[in-house]
């Protein structure tokens, strides 16, 4: 699109992630590559789901369940590292007007670049000048919670349709709505961040749910990291959905698939772990894809998100599906991966020779979800009891290239011999191999509880031991150290905060849209804390000594 002469740098600036430059990815292409013409679309993509949140909630009994599903979804693909083509994006665009012109509401059919053109009229600069720092900030907070819940609620509908989480839907849809108005107090921001948080745990529940009943109870299981060979696939993203479909049909063909960075948890599923062509995980987090993948010898399937721009190197072999979008790549649709299976008949795939030569290498245990550490209860309360367990922290969240990032590794490094470490999501390359963790008596002192949207398996065994200690989550021995970087930690975060956990440390550094002044009434409330990125030990020792 020839629009870029119509940016303006302010209005199109891109302030959603931890790592954007300066106040925000502006003038040129962003940390993860997106143009200004694609930061100013989905700005616009926002605009519109606000305006049918707000025609959604004046006249609800005609509102259908096909916009429901819509207005989330277009809310996901504004997602950090999700869509970077613009001809998809305003698809989205456009069949958002048509269904708020459907619902009788006019002014809001532009072409691309007429909506860039008036982004100064409702970009985030234009809101920081209008409502201050402060509200600016927490308004941005509920709205890139409600994109993070909608990344989780989109897994629930591709397994279960919209019903599991109608009200949760509804929730953001109303949450969104009330930011069309200009007057929102500073306590009325506060109240839609729990609003978000408690519409995004029940998406976070009714999805572990429908990965259950889909994919069986999760248990633990180790995870092979070398080599295996064979013509391979390699599947990254969240979408435990397209790697069934994708393992059934490898699985007549005899092509082996490798799961990578959020995929990794699906080894702990009995429903996938059956299929002899799941043959183990490959690489680390989303930041190295543009090191690891040249390397890999088979092609790469995205689902759900997390894309970097692919180096031409390997360009031709990377397939999207789902809301994942990129120029010049092939996306496939409903779950017909014949493309991605034909290109893996086509590459190279792992030798004899590559097999032998590899790096032994320990594999990775996954599958601490809820209901497996639930049952080596009595063990950990015994353990606890007996002074043999003495903290348990969580050290995960998202991962990313900034400074600071090494803070977690050493924590984790440091973290003494009698304590445990739930770790999670994609933050959890950055201590699973750290060192042998070992165990406490036979229970493992590293336990991964898997994905981001598992996060809600860490928040129920918290809840468990407060039942069995009688102590309040906040008077547990557990300390929460999350690693931050786009919505969906928002969102987990927010979460966190409706359930009334305090004292989150968060690190290494806040994302830009996070205003000083918004950081502060957060930090007030809810007791958050920046990591001490320079001394993780003084942090550990802290933490030990009850300060959470």
């Amino acid at each position: 699109m020839e629009i870029e002469k119509l940016l303006d740098n302010n209005a199109s600036a891109c302030y959603q992630c931890e790592q954007a430059r300066g106040p925000g990815c502006n003038t040129f292409k962003g940390v993860c590559s997106k143009s200004p013409e694609t930061t100013a679309i989905q700005d616009h993509i926002t605009w519109l789901c606000m305006q049918l949140a707000d025609a959604a909630v004046q006249d609800r009994a005609n509102v259908t369940d096909e916009q429901l599903v819509l207005f989330n979804r277009a809310m996901f693909t504004t997602l950090t590292n999700v869509n970077f083509d613009d001809d998809a994006l305003m698809r989205y665009a456009e069949d958002l007007t048509a269904e708020l012109t459907a619902l009788g509401v006019n002014g809001v059919n532009k072409s691309a670049a007429e909506a860039v053109a008036t982004l100064k009229d409702y970009g985030l600069a234009h809101r920081i000048h209008k409502f201050g720092e402060t509200v600016a900030g927490l308004r941005e907070t509920v709205v890139y919670g409600i994109r993070g819940a909608a990344a989780y609620a989109d897994h629930v509908f591709v397994l279960e349709g919209l019903d599991p989480v109608r009200k949760e839907t509804w929730m953001n849809v109303e949450a969104m709505a009330e930011l069309n108005k200009d007057d929102l107090s500073v306590d009325a921001l506060l109240g839609l961040t729990l609003k978000v948080g408690e519409a995004n745990f029940g998406i976070m529940a009714a999805l572990d749910k429908a990965h259950n009943a889909a994919l069986g109870q999760p248990s633990f299981a180790p995870v092979n990291t070398r080599p295996v060979e064979g013509k391979c696939i390699l599947i990254t993203g969240h979408d435990m959905d397209d790697l069934h479909k994708l393992l059934e049909q490898c699985e007549a063909r005899g092509v082996n698939v490798f799961t990578h960075g959020e995929m990794i948890p699906a080894h702990a599923y009995p429903a996938l772990r059956k299929y002899k062509c799941l043959v183990g995980n490959y690489g680390t987090s989303w930041r190295n894809q543009r090191k690891e993948f040249p390397l890999f010898p088979g092609p790469v399937l995205f689902t759900t998100n997390c894309i970097m721009p692919p180096r031409e190197d390997y360009k031709h072999r990377v397939f999207t599906t789902g809301r994942v979008g990129f120029p010049g790549l092939t996306h496939v649709t409903n779950g017909e991966f014949k493309p991605v299976i034909a290109a893996a008949l086509k590459a190279p795939g792992y030798t004899k020779a590559e097999v032998e030569a590899a790096n032994a290498e320990s594999p990775l245990l996954v599958g601490a979800m809820h209901a497996e550490v639930l049952s080596h209860a009595g063990k950990v309360l015994e353990l606890i009891g007996a002074g043999k367990l003495r903290h348990i922290f969580f050290i995960g969240g998202c991962d990313g290239s900034t400074p600071g990032r090494n803070y977690f590794s050493d924590l984790a490094e440091a973290i003494p011999d009698d304590c445990l470490i739930l770790t999670g999501a994609c933050g959890r390359f950055r201590i699973n191999r750290v060192k042998d963790y070992g165990d406490i008596e036979g229970i493992p002192r590293l336990l991964d509880v898997g994905q981001c949207n598992d996060v809600f398996s860490a928040i129920k065994i918290a809840v468990a031991l407060s039942e069995a200690t009688g102590l309040a989550v906040n008077d547990l021995p557990l300390s929460l150290c999350v690693s931050w970087f786009e919505q969906k930690a928002v969102a987990v975060l927010l979460t966190l905060l409706h359930l009334g956990i305090r004292n989150i440390r968060l690190g290494p550094s806040l994302p830009r849209f996070l205003t000083p002044d918004a950081l502060a009434v957060l930090a007030d409330k809810f007791a958050l804390k920046p990591t001490n990125n320079k001394d993780a030990k003084g942090d550990l020792a802290d933490m030990l000594a009850g300060e959470h």
